[in-house]
């Protein structure tokens, strides 16, 4: 086959409803390992409505890289458990390195403009309330995270690590794209609980 040639899009492997691993080996599609990576596709295709919304080519920059970010996480976690040691760090093994970053760019963005000490409701535009679903996309592909591995599955540290810090990061994104304009929850500034990092998802906030 010539490399110009397109890839045929179906396989048809998966009409048994099973699905394949990275390195080989397949699995039922309603394994934990292979629900917490379609929330993750959910997550980057959310995170590329974002984008494409957004006006500001720098977040638009930071979101990117979000979205490589946890193409990394999915392949990660979506690789057959024998064949670990050929994951590449940065490209398809998650790293502590790629977790500090997220942890800088959110501490470079709250040193621009900190958030807003109130609980927030989302909708302020069409980017940040992008934002806001890929954010909750997030914290269910973490909760899937958890479950997958409580079930046996090989769900590294730092790969929950990295993906509770990118939901932060999309949290702060989120605001930084709504502006000053957002609706409070609370009332007047100041009068509720910070809505940042460490409060809870089901509130409409974040969860640590």
């Amino acid at each position: 086959m010539d490399d110009r040639d397109p890839a045929p899009l179906s396989t048809k492997t998966g009409d048994d409803g099973t699905t394949g691993l990275l390195f080989g080996g397949r699995v039922s599609k309603t394994d934990p390992v292979i629900e917490a990576c379609g929330a993750i596709d959910e997550t980057v295709a959310s995170l590329g409505l974002a984008r494409a919304l957004l006006d500001d080519d720098r977040l638009g920059g930071v979101v990117l890289d979000l979205q490589r970010g946890l193409f990394v996480v999915a392949a990660d976690v979506a690789a057959n458990p024998r064949a670990r040691a050929r994951l590449r760090p940065g490209l398809s093994r998650v790293t502590a390195a790629m977790t500090a970053a997220v942890e800088e760019t959110i501490e470079r963005l709250l040193a621009e403009e900190p958030l807003r000490p109130a609980f927030v409701v989302p909708g302020a535009s069409l980017p940040s309330a992008a934002l806001d679903v890929a954010r909750t996309r997030l914290r269910a592909a973490e909760r899937l995270l958890v479950a997958a591995r409580e079930a046996g599955a090989v769900v590294d540290d730092v790969v929950l690590s990295y993906v509770n810090r990118a939901s932060d990061l999309v949290y702060v994104l989120a605001r930084r794209a709504a502006g000053r304009d957002e609706e409070l929850s609370h009332g007047p500034e100041g009068s509720g609980t910070a809505a940042g990092p460490g409060a809870d998802s089901s509130a409409g906030t974040e969860a640590a």
